[in-house]
């Protein structure tokens, strides 16, 4: 008859086992645990033994925690320059000279490389040549003027006093306006060179590259760029606006993460949060939320949060992996127990309290609060005066006798 009720209980075991395949460990334990009485007489089927107690249930204990507990959000996202920008030429040439490299760092104005500017040398000479030519065009003029306003005073003195002819004094008056229109000629010529001069200078200048950047008064993230990349080598001929390197800023670095729906609500702008990297593992840097998105994607239901994390001693760089941690709420001194310690029955979740002294089990009514770690809270519970049953709760009631797998009963007739 034993081998017989051994053999149908076990199979129900494996049918449960079949349909229940995420609770495999758990069923494995307790069939264990069921062929281990069978074998040693000690379970009991169909109506309770004399006296009404229950039957004694082999359980597995651990233990409760008393402190802090924490709501956390936790997401992933890569860490990026805010402040990047490229250096390009704005005229083609061959690269003369390149004066920064990878890693170095660059402060505002800086000369990074130069163009090969032979020509451009050339154009601005030839630009000085033609200004100093027309400025001597407008003395020319300058003194012709001179000289024809002081033969119309002349002649107008003579023609009062008829000693010239009125003709003579026209004549006298269309030169005087004939100088004054070549010298406004002149300087016309003489402001078209100067702008000539002003082009060719400009264009000369673009053959040297600088690191140049907006700077905000007393801001300390704008002291200086580093070189991130770079594009070009010395002797290599480009065209205007190619990008010769990037320039970066390291401190505040930006990481960038999408957050679900639920926590959504939860985080506003200035929301502090610990950022963690591979790079430096144990190591906590801080953050704190600048920007959160007005929308969500209606493809993800995420939303855009940025975050600005504090790099002065420069450990983290752009392109690192990021582990961001957000705290959204935090409890003091409450009990926790492992998340899959409270048992839920119809009148809500329990929890089992274990007595070593008298080898029984109290049942408790909890409500379940903040997750973290694998542990839950536990609401609205007394202080937890014992070990706690973690494997085994849907066998057991109030007042229900347990024993541990390490456990065996006394021999009859012995004492203990």
């Amino acid at each position: 008859m034993t081998k017989f009720l051994s053999s149908s209980i076990l199979l129900r075991f494996f049918l449960f086992l079949r349909s229940h395949k995420k609770l495999t460990g758990f069923v494995i334990i307790l069939a264990g645990l069921t062929v281990f009485r069978l074998v040693n007489g000690e379970a009991h089927f169909g109506p309770q033994p004399p006296g009404g107690q229950a039957e004694t249930v082999y359980v597995q204990l651990g233990q409760a925690y008393f402190g802090n507990m924490r709501e956390l959000g936790l997401y992933y996202g890569t860490l990026t320059a805010p402040n990047r920008f490229s250096v390009s030429p704005k005229v083609g040439g061959e690269i003369k000279r390149i004066y920064v490299d990878i890693g170095d760092r660059l402060t505002n104005g800086q000369l990074v490389a130069t163009l090969e500017d032979e020509e451009y040398v050339l154009a601005r000479d030839r630009a000085k040549l033609n200004v100093s030519l027309a400025e001597a065009q407008v003395n020319e003029a300058e003194a012709n003027l001179r000289f024809a306003q002081s033969d119309m005073a002349r002649q107008a003195a003579l023609t009062k006093k008829n000693i010239v002819t009125r003709s003579e004094f026209e004549t006298a008056e269309n030169r005087l306006r004939q100088s004054e229109a070549r010298l406004a000629v002149a300087v016309s010529q003489l402001d078209a060179a100067n702008n000539q001069l002003a082009d060719a200078a400009l264009r000369l200048s673009y053959t040297r590259l600088s690191a140049v950047w907006p700077q905000e008064e007393s801001a300390k993230d704008d002291e200086y760029r580093y070189v991130g990349s770079r594009q070009v080598d010395e002797g290599q001929l480009i065209t205007a606006n190619t990008a010769i390197m990037e320039l970066v800023a390291l401190d505040p670095l930006l990481v960038v993460v999408d957050v679900i729906e639920k926590d959504y609500p939860k985080i506003v702008p200035g929301l502090e949060a610990t950022i963690r990297t591979e790079a430096y593992p144990g190591q906590d840097f801080s953050g704190r939320v600048v920007r959160v998105a007005p929308v969500l994607s209606a493809d993800t239901r995420q939303a855009r949060v940025e975050l600005e994390v504090a790099n002065s001693e420069l450990q983290l760089k752009p392109g690192m992996f990021a582990e961001v941690v957000f705290v959204f709420n935090e409890r003091v001194d409450v009990w926790s127990v492992d998340h899959d310690v409270p048992f839920r029955r119809t009148e809500g979740y329990v929890i089992f309290v274990a007595d070593p002294k008298t080898n029984k089990v109290k049942q408790i009514p909890v409500e379940l609060g903040l997750v973290e770690n694998g542990r839950v809270e536990l609401l609205g519970v007394p202080a937890i005066g014992g070990p706690v049953v973690t494997l085994g709760q849907h066998l057991l009631k109030d007042g229900q006798s347990y024993k541990t797998p390490g456990e065996r009963d006394a021999p009859a007739g012995s004492s203990i």
